[in-house]
Order: structure tokens, then sequence, then C-alpha cells
């Protein structure tokens, strides 16, 4: 059975920047001595009920609890309202759990994903906007065109910064064998029904598509997203996936992230339920093809195929531009 008191404490700790003394923080919030804290961060004492609420509540963190043998799990998830949802506010929330992943000593970010990743999206303006766009809009109750305009210089600087420490992390992608079908769809669909009135900025949203792919083949061939030789990237394909789910593992401890309502995202640290993600997604790169290192031959069919449908996405858009 796992500790709920060392669980909660081995969290507390991520929260903290590196500098800060752990036992010292406790200390201050419970109003105890320093020594009364460090014993209840060796599980030397307990913690007591009132205290547990008082430091989840000073350092945000979800009070974890699952009774013997009950399968429940708690999850929180950033609350978007509806009619005109805030997307810098929804990126900040997203940064603010990825730099907390990106604090730690050992971690490693785990994805499965019918999608491409987002934090790759990110390095693209106008594809940061449309997604958002595409996104928020089926919150709105009033339609909308997306056009240049919703390219903002806040949401540019957020979504960089998103893609920059992404490629930073650890990390392992498991694509589905479809993930870049979606959003081409959602380009398409979006320049059909009038989203998109400016042709050129459709192009350049599946060009941007095609930037994509062509640097995760670069990160593929190298094994790793960065110049550093301790990082790792693996990269995967399986056939069918149909859900997103991302894994993060920090210093022993773990967060697990799925999807809901289109874009936004369920968070759970409880350890079991953590744990069963993580034996899944083990089983799922066991029935991968890997396109990282040597996986070469497997990785250019892929990046060919997916590069012929945007390019059948542009052919369409020219077409229409056109008259054909």
């Amino acid at each position: 059975m796992i500790n709920m008191q060392q669980n909660f404490i081995d969290r507390l700790k991520l929260t903290l920047p590196a500098y800060q003394n752990p036992a010292q923080s406790i200390a201050d919030c419970l109003d105890i001595s320093l020594n009364e804290a460090y014993k209840k961060i060796r599980n030397k004492s307990a913690l007591t009920l009132q205290q547990i609420v008082k430091l989840s509540d000073t350092f945000k963190i979800p009070i974890v609890y699952q009774p013997e043998d009950t399968p429940t799990v708690t999850f929180s998830y950033p609350k978007i309202e509806g009619g005109a949802p805030n997307m810098e506010d929804y990126l900040l929330d997203l940064l603010s759990n990825l730099k907390l992943i990106h604090a730690s000593k050992e971690k490693h970010l785990t994805i499965v994903t019918d999608d491409i990743p987002l934090f790759h999206l990110f390095k693209y303006p106008e594809l940061t906007a449309f997604k958002l766009f595409f996104w928020f809009e089926s919150l709105s109750s009033t339609p909308q065109r997306f056009e240049r305009s919703f390219v903002m210089e806040n949401i540019t600087t957020v979504a960089q910064e998103l893609n920059r420490i992404y490629l930073e992390i650890p990390s392992t992608e498991i694509w589905a064998k479809n993930s870049i079908h979606g959003s081409l769809e959602q380009i398409r669909y979006a320049f059909e029904a009038g989203y998109i009135g400016d042709h050129s900025l459709a192009e350049e949203l599946v060009v941007q598509l095609r930037y994509c792919l062509t640097d995760m083949n670069m990160y593929a061939m190298s094994s790793k997203k960065t110049i550093d030789v301790s990082h790792t990237f693996n990269w995967y394909n399986c056939d069918v996936l149909g859900t997103i789910a991302y894994l993060a593992e920090m210093n022993g401890t773990k967060v697990c992230f799925n999807r809901f309502n289109t874009f936004n995202f369920l968070k759970t640290e409880d350890p079991e339920y953590c744990l069963q993600t993580k034996a899944w997604m083990q089983s799922l790169m066991r029935k991968s093809v890997s396109f990282s290192g040597q996986g070469e031959k497997h990785r250019n069919k892929y990046i060919y195929q997916a590069f012929q449908e945007c390019d059948a996405l542009i052919k369409e858009i020219s077409g229409e531009r056109n008259g054909n």
C-alpha cells in the first residue's frame, strides 16, 4: 500500500523551487519547529488532517486518497469559462505544469496521441492560433472567422516558450497511424465552411504542418530534441489508439493528464492510476513500430504518406482559389 503522507510530501517538494528548503517551508506554513518539520518529512511524525488541508491550500496540492480496494480517482482540471474563454490563461496553465516537470532533476514525459502533440504545433504562430481558435470555437455560441489578427504576440510568446521547454524534456511519443489526419481535417473543414476566407492563410497552415513533420524527422534521426548528450527522445507508431494521454514522471512521482472536451485535460497524481497508465503505455510501445534511430524505413514511409496528404489539401485549396 502506498504511504499517503510520503506521497503527499513528495508532491509538495515538486512544487518548490530547487533553492527552497522543504522543511523550512512546511515549518513556516504550519507554525511548527524545523525539527518537527523534518520528522514529518521522514514519516517519523504524522500530519494531522488539518495540517494536510493547510499545506494543500498553501501549495495548491490536491489531497489524494483512495480507500483500499475501491477504484476511485480524483482529478483536477483547468476551468474554461464558456462564451469567451481566455486563450492566454489556458496556455499559462499548461506552462505552469510543464515548468514543474522541467524543473525536476529526473524527468520524462510519455505521450500517447491520435493528433500531433500540441507542443510541436506551438513553434508556429499561425498554426498555434488556428488550433486555439478551432478548440475554443466549440465553446462559442457566436461563429467567427479565423483571420491573421488571431495571431497575437502575447499568445505566440507563451506558446513558443511551451515549445522550447518541451524540447528540453526527455520524452517518448506514441502516435496513431493517422495522427496528422485530425489537424488536416480541421483545416479542410474550416476552409470549406467559410471559417477561413484567406486562401493563402489556409495554405500556410498546411505548410506549417509539414514543417512539424520535418521537425519530427530530425528529432527521430538523432533520438533527441536538443544537443544535450544525455537527452533522449523516442517516437513510435501504433495502428490504433483513439485517445490522448500524457504521463509525466518527476523524481519518482507520476502525474497523468487525459484529454476531455476536445482540448481540455483532466489531471491526477493518483499513484495506482498512474502506475496502471504507465503499464498500458509500455504495452503499447511493445506493439508499436519504432521511428527513432534505426527505424528509418518505417519513418520515411510514414512521413512520405503524411506529406502526400498535406500536398493534396494544398492542391484542393489552390484549386478553389483558381476557380477549378
